[in-house]
């Protein structure tokens, strides 16, 4: 039987991982030219990558209903579940990503130092040539397993088996 501080940690590292599967979805194979994707999640991804500090600007709600939508129907949808955890953390995943890129103090820079929620430096490194690492955006600790072991390129592989391509 799983502790409930071990449980509650496998939620949200499961929530991170959920969350950099998103995000590398939304890196590598969203078009701006896609209805309603495009325009709402496409054209604001494209938008972070070349002004990464612009979301800062927009009030909790702008910067996060990508996330907290979906996870609120996933949460629903498993309300029954031992694992509805997972999908309440994600909902915040883009808030924590703020955090990593604005000026933090107190706990949340706490825990930053501690890996358990991103740092400024080890999210930073998604925002550099050659741009296909650190796509989980909620801690420190999943990216370098997952970037070590070529995960997003082992997916990227298995989806060009079946004729479908990341962005060039």
């Amino acid at each position: 039987m799983l502790s409930f501080l071990g449980y509650v940690l496998i939620c949200w590292l499961a929530a991170d991982f959920l969350s950099g599967f998103w995000h590398w979805v939304e890196d590598r194979y969203f078009h701006s030219s896609w209805p309603l994707i495009g325009e709402y999640i496409a054209i604001p991804n494209e938008r972070h990558h070349s002004q990464p500090t612009a979301f800062l600007d927009q009030d909790y709600w702008s910067r996060n209903w990508t996330t907290i939508l979906p996870a609120a129907l996933a949460f629903c949808l498993t309300c029954q579940s031992q694992w509805s955890l997972i999908f309440v953390f994600v909902s915040q995943a883009n808030e924590i990503h703020a955090w990593a890129h604005r000026k933090t103090t107190g706990v949340v820079r706490a825990l930053q130092e501690t890996g358990l929620i991103q740092s400024a430096t080890h999210h930073g490194r998604h925002h550099h040539s050659p741009f296909e690492i650190r796509y989980c955006v909620m801690t420190g600790w999943l990216n370098p397993i997952l970037d070590e072991l070529y995960i997003w390129r082992g997916f990227e592989w298995m989806l060009a088996q079946c004729g479908v391509y990341p962005k060039s």
